[in-house]
């Protein structure tokens, strides 16, 4: 019973990590990711300058 839960767990582990694989590769998605970090870092920037 455990083994199974075990196998159950590892199978799901997987297919999340397939899932953010597959979220990564997405040309589109990865230039939002970027545009939003450097609005971030340039925000971060104005909040801390000296």
């Amino acid at each position: 019973m455990i083994l199974l839960l075990v196998i159950a767990f590892f199978i799901f582990q997987t297919f999340i990590l397939l899932c953010c694989v597959a979220a990564g590769d997405d040309a589109s998605s990865q230039e939002i990711s970027d545009q939003e970090q450097m609005e971030f870092i340039q925000e971060w920037k104005k909040a801390h300058h000296r």
